[in-house]
């Protein structure tokens, strides 16, 4: 399996902190462009992540050439790393299913709403995926059952909305 090793200082654009890879990192996993599933060794730690495509108008680079890795919470504060600070990263391509797993919480509120099943039914695996792993990540029962509100609305509401996203 072909790996890449580099080292970079994180960086941040927005509120997204980040490190870029050597260019063609894509192209020497075997990946041609779009995103690739990668499993990440940072500082000698395990994650999994996507290396994300930049576009033409964020980089001089040949389309499909420039990656980034984006690092979250999470994976920094497991490193003892944050901005500014460099990191060791090896990459490689995760050829594994990426499945997030049914929320207990949602599960059970789906017993109670069939029109929130069938809608959620009706996204996309990404949609549904980013739903679930979202309510798995919350901290505390509290931000469960406030966020769990929070999306039996988006589900079963018309006009109603999620992070920006419509239905």
């Amino acid at each position: 399996m072909k790996k890449v090793s580099f080292q970079s200082r994180i960086k941040k654009e927005g509120i997204n902190p980040y490190v870029d890879p050597p260019l063609g990192t894509a192209q020497t996993l075997g990946y041609v462009g779009g995103v690739v599933p990668v499993r990440i060794i940072l500082e000698g730690k395990p994650f999994k992540a996507n290396l994300m495509p930049l576009g033409a108008k964020r980089t001089k680079a040949k389309p499909g050439t420039h990656h980034r890795l984006y690092l979250h919470g999470i994976m920094r504060k497991s490193v003892g790393k944050d901005l500014g600070d460099r990191v060791k990263v090896v990459l490689a391509v995760d050829k594994g299913p990426r499945v997030e797993p049914m929320n207990p919480a949602l599960a059970k509120a789906f017993k109670k709403s069939a029109k929130a099943k069938t809608a959620f039914a009706k996204f996309s695996p990404s949609h549904q995926k980013e739903l679930n792993r979202y309510l798995n990540h919350l901290k505390s029962p509290e931000a469960l059952k406030r966020n769990l509100v929070k999306v039996m609305v988006y589900l079963t509401e018309p006009k109603a909305a999620w992070f920006g996203k419509k239905k």
